[in-house]
């Protein structure tokens, strides 16, 4: 008797070249979820205080709270949460939905491609303007620059 594969299990086991670098993706994006949802809970105001590495270059404060730190009316942790769920659902469906894998993969890399310009220009932006710096940002910025390279090999794939 054949067992029936839930959808779950269907992209749990597979093995995939492309699928294997959508899971790569998907794990930065994790884990600038949980970045970004301290800074996003510290401009809300919940978190009242932020650790910074010691020196003065570090001001977590400084930067989440300046203008450059507002976009489109909301602040730029929310904005950045909103950007990393987004990979990981689009992750997810470029590996469930085979037929339209090839659309949702140019949608996943838009919104990757789309995180590593916004951290370089607000690496930029922090180093020239603010001349202070935020762990948590850098830290962001380097898992949307690290998304770049599965990003890359996803792309060149031949499957």
């Amino acid at each position: 008797m054949k067992e029936k594969l839930t959808v779950i299990d269907k992209i749990r086991r597979d093995s995939s070249e492309a699928t294997e670098y959508r899971r790569d993706i998907a794990a930065l994006a994790a884990v600038g979820l949980i970045d970004f949802s301290l800074i996003s809970l510290f401009q809300m105001g919940y978190i009242k205080k932020m650790p910074d590495l010691p020196g003065k270059i570090f001001d977590t404060q400084k930067v989440n709270t300046a203008k450059d730190a507002v976009l489109l009316g909301m602040p730029d942790g929310v904005i950045s949460l909103g950007g990393y769920a987004a990979t990981m659902m689009l992750a997810m469906a470029g590996s469930r939905f085979k037929k339209q894998s090839r659309l949702l993969d140019i949608a996943l890399g838009a919104v990757v491609l789309g995180q590593a310009a916004g951290a370089a220009q607000y690496m930029v932006n922090m180093t020239t303007k603010q001349k202070k710096i935020c762990i948590y940002c850098v830290g962001g910025a380097i898992l949307n620059f690290a998304a770049l390279k599965p990003l890359q090999r996803l792309f060149k794939r031949r499957d």
